[in-house]
């Protein structure tokens, strides 16, 4: 998908227009509708050509008949040419509406916005800190718990700029956290809402992180630019903490100026009323553990802290990893709508062409009524709900097509609403299908923990087609014996599971193998020692033989010798 070369922040803006075309260059292939009205006119005035005497004959019949052909001709074309329309815009990805869809995370990415106006210079935020200074410890306390988040900063003033993009290296967001002061930006004001979206617009694009959003403020800003920041925060589904520091009663502090006093106090309620009213416009379904998607935390409240870094606890728990699943608002693409409508139109096209329309009025009323049924019925099924059978094969076709992506997200909704609708049946199959979509992906410790949340009175072939996958898992983790054990609880639970018979037979020979080449080994080094030991004695035999034949000889000589010494 080729979208212009847009920011990021005004690109995600265009996913929440009215309507959102993918493919705009694709209307161009609009322009070949004027060749072929050209050509099925000429063929048409070959085709009056080739009648002869019915055209532009005065007989009445004659003409009735023409002008029956011209109808039916015309007719023809304009419902092509309809159908062309319908599948260049199909083709061009309109979309329009929105949809919530639940997708894979996998760790965590935060962006610290620090409102540096002069407000915050105010020293009434406890123990004789000033608001920034209570802020840069406060910060360097959640950052000690963090572990290994990606993070970024964002000062906020008169303007929102990105001073450090998202990283781990926690030495250099520790020297920027040093050096906080009003004096770093030039921009004259206070505007909270111009950092949020700077913060926004920090985050990449399809991200597989959970991207959340720390704004430390004292609430007072002079643009007024705060809610809309945050109206864009819920459309975009990113988490915004607004953390408050300073006192209600307030004190005065020194104005950019130099020289102007001016009192400012802790606007606690103007953050809470613009987190609410944000909120209001959330159309995501939270976890019933998580927080609102807009939350105001009073710095100086007991456990502020452990709410702030609640998300992080929650991610880690779900299943010992950091992969986590958020809501994310698409777009609904409508290339549906239209294939049905260029369908309709081509099937309609030779019902005008070949049929003889002015005879349908010497049909019977019923007959009527029911070409109008036949007609609306692709277009009420397309309007109604798919049921969890529908969803279930909606997300395996997208299996086989290997979209496991879209193939994850239509199983894990299915799952969660069959548990809210108490169907049993149905969540065991999602269960099941979400299982094989993570062994498609080899995320096989995901893909374990969901078979072994099916229930024990699992239908007989659920239960069997779980076995044999919790088999193949066990196999590709080594565990031979394991997968032999699945393999025939499988077939114990489900005769017909061939599949399973094969997978035991070749587990079964590979360990058979195993162990015959395992005897093999042992009988072979014992017939080397054993070969090792004759030639040795063959080799002292034959040295001794020698030693004793020149033993012989020599005292033969020597017999020899003294004999004719003496």
């Amino acid at each position: 998908m080729s979208y212009f070369p847009l920011t990021n922040f005004c690109f995600r803006a265009t996913l929440f227009l009215m309507i959102s075309i993918s493919r705009p260059s694709v209307f161009f292939l609009l322009f070949l509708l004027a060749p072929a009205f050209l050509y099925m006119s000429l063929r048409f005035h070959r085709l009056v050509r080739s009648l002869g005497g019915l055209y532009g004959n005065g007989d009445a019949h004659n003409a009735t008949a023409f002008r029956r052909l011209k109808r039916a001709f015309m007719g023809k074309v304009i419902l092509r040419g309809l159908c062309w329309i319908f599948l260049v815009f199909a083709f061009a990805g309109i979309s329009w509406g929105k949809k919530t869809v639940p997708v894979q995370k996998n760790g965590n990415a935060f962006c610290f916005v620090f409102d540096i106006s002069y407000s915050m210079n105010a020293p009434d935020a406890g123990n004789g800190l000033t608001r920034l200074d209570a802020a840069r410890q406060y910060a360097n306390m959640l950052l000690d718990a963090m572990g290994t988040s990606s993070v970024s900063v964002v000062l906020a003033k008169g303007d929102g700029v990105l001073a450090l993009p998202l990283t781990e290296d926690r030495a250099a967001i520790q020297s920027l956290l040093d050096s906080l002061s009003p004096q770093l930006m030039t921009a004259t004001g206070s505007s909270i809402g111009r950092g949020i979206e700077t913060a926004l617009n920090a985050f990449p694009h399809n991200s597989a992180q959970n991207a959340h959003v720390w704004v430390f403020t004292d609430g007072d800003e002079t643009d007024g630019a705060l809610q809309s920041a945050l109206d864009d925060a819920v459309r975009f589904c990113i988490p915004v903490s607004l953390i408050g520091f300073g006192s209600g009663q307030g004190t005065e502090v020194v104005a950019g100026d130099g020289k102007t006093k001016v009192h400012t106090a802790l606007n606690a309620e103007k953050l809470i009323a613009a987190a609410n009213r944000a909120n209001e416009k959330n159309v995501i379904p939270m976890h019933k553990n998580h927080e609102e998607l807009i939350q105001y935390v009073q710095a100086t409240e007991k456990g502020s802290a452990s709410r702030l870094l609640r998300p992080l606890s929650l991610n880690s728990s779900d299943m010992g990893s950091d992969i986590t699943y958020a809501y994310e608002v698409q777009q609904v693409d409508r290339h549906g709508i239209f294939l049905l409508v260029a369908l309709i139109c081509f099937v309609l096209s030779f019902i005008a062409g070949e049929a003889d329309i002015l005879s349908l009025r010497h049909t019977s009323a019923l007959s009527s009524v029911s070409l109008v049924v036949c007609m609306l019925t692709p277009i009420l099924l397309a309007s109604c709900n798919i049921s969890g059978s529908q969803s279930i094969l909606h997300g395996t076709w997208a299996w086989y097509q290997k979209k496991y992506e879209q193939a994850t997200a239509i199983f894990l909704r299915t799952h969660q609403n069959s548990l809210a609708r108490q169907d049993t049946d149905l969540s065991q199959y999602a269960l099941f299908a979400l299982s094989a979509t993570y062994l498609a992906q080899e995320e096989y410790d995901a893909a374990l923990s969901r078979l072994q949340q099916l229930a024990p009175d699992a239908p007989s072939s659920l239960k069997s087609a779980a076995l044999y996958n919790e088999g193949i898992i066990a196999y590709h983790n080594g565990d031979n014996a394991k997968a032999i054990a699945c393999f025939k609880e499988a077939i114990l639970s489900d005769g017909t599971n061939v599949n399973a018979k094969i997978n035991l037979e070749f587990c079964q020979t590979e360990e058979s193998m195993r162990q015959t080449k395992g005897a093999e080994k042992e009988m072979q080094q014992v017939s080397e020692t054993k070969d090792d030991s004759a030639l040795e004695k063959g080799v002292f035999t034959l040295i001794k033989e020698n030693e004793q034949n020149q033993w012989k000889k020599l005292q033969a000589n020597q017999k020899e010798s003294s004999a004719l010494d003496y």
